[in-house]
């Protein structure tokens, strides 16, 4: 599903950037750009990648307000704060208003519950996590989290200014559509010359490919490390593992292709296929990494337990509906309920054993190195 998301927003771009070309063969290309660099270049190709795009992404989100907020103030209207808009929703016919508010914590709580929930999705991120796993040792984690930290103030500031001034500068053409998630784009196109404003749009490229590539990296070194050699061929030689590697990359991109056909383009269509993904990586896999980094009793029974239990409850959360009807992000319930599986499960069974225990005090040590 999130690669899925990844080949909608590439998409998406490539047709505001070229019209006339079909949707269809540019979701292709797109696919295929990604496929070739994580088929033949692997985890040194992804991270290197992944540093250049995350360089672009963080500098198009600091120009776009920089540019309106010196160049432009003249068009910021204070008056589109207090502005209350309407637009029609073309799929159901309701009526959605748009109010800024008259406060920072001017709305319901479960609004508030719901965006503190996708916090949450940060400690079961795979693509995130394995990048600190490839860390050559255990001094260089502290650094990085100050640059991984410190990117994601600077974007995320940079993400809510956008919205702010492009509430001031162009709300009535956009929230009487309801194109508020284009608030990006229309703003490169608007304020910036063509070859700067395809850079800017690139950016949501690189946004793209970044999440992608890491998520079919993952699946397929997870499953060739953990279930294809411990399980259905042992013996299997490095080459052999590769390959099937390789394969799985493949077996994947068309299944994320054949998603993202089915679910149409647009904001939402991403934004949907975001949240949904989202919510289960973090309800499944955050509790367990939480108590595996701090609790030395939790044992593996306790971790399955946790991750089936997350994912069944977010789904379910999903499917009968509750999201809609209760208005609350799926991954807050799904989360909490993960961990309180996992603790559960985890005191009703046996203790992890001595050398397992011995691995977890070697690398809680403020001495590991």
């Amino acid at each position: 599903m999130y690669v899925a998301s990844a080949l909608v927003a590439g998409t998406s771009v490539f047709s505001t950037l070229f019209p006339d070309v079909s949707p269809k063969i540019a979701m292709f290309v797109f696919l295929l750009i990604i496929v070739a660099y994580t088929f033949f270049g692997g985890f040194a190709a992804v991270c290197w990648t992944d540093f250049f795009q995350g360089l672009l992404m963080m500098l198009a989100l600091m120009l776009v307000p920089i540019v309106v907020f010196f160049g432009h103030r003249a068009l910021l209207d204070p008056t589109a704060l207090t502005t209350v808009y309407e637009y029609t929703d073309a799929a159901t016919g309701t009526v959605t208003q748009c109010a800024f508010g008259g406060g920072i914590f001017n709305t319901s709580w479960q609004d508030i519950l719901s965006g503190l929930g996708w916090g949450l999705g940060y400690f079961g991120m795979p693509h995130i996590l394995v990048r600190f796993m490839s860390i050559e040792k255990p001094s260089m984690i502290k650094k990085s989290s100050i640059v991984a930290i410190v990117w994601v103030i600077i974007s995320l500031f940079s993400a809510v200014m956008i919205a702010y001034f492009g509430r001031m500068v162009m709300g009535a053409e956009l929230l009487t559509q309801g194109n508020q998630k284009l608030v990006f784009i229309a703003m490169a196109r608007r304020f910036f010359p063509a070859g700067i404003c395809g850079l800017l749009l690139a950016a949501i490229i690189a946004a793209s490919i970044s999440t992608a590539d890491s998520q079919l990296l993952v699946a397929s070194s997870s499953f060739t490390a953990d279930l294809y050699k411990p399980f259905f061929r042992k013996k299997a030689t490095e080459k052999e593992t590769l390959f099937v590697g390789r394969v799985l990359v493949l077996v994947l991109s068309l299944i994320a292709f054949v998603i993202a056909n089915s679910k149409g383009s647009g904001a939402q269509a991403i934004m949907d296929m975001v949240e949904n993904a989202w919510g289960a990586f973090g309800a499944s896999f955050g509790p367990t990494i939480l108590l595996s980094l701090f609790w030395k009793r939790f044992n593996y029974q306790g971790a399955v337990a946790g991750v089936i239990s997350g994912f069944v409850i977010d789904l379910g959360w999903l499917l009968t509906g509750m999201t809609a009807s209760t208005g609350i992000f799926e991954i807050v319930p799904g989360f909490f309920g993960s961990l309180v599986v996992a603790i559960i499960v985890a005191k009703l069974t046996s203790a992890p054993n001595e050398k397992a225990v011995a691995i977890f005090e070697q690398a809680t040590s403020k001495n590991a190195d």
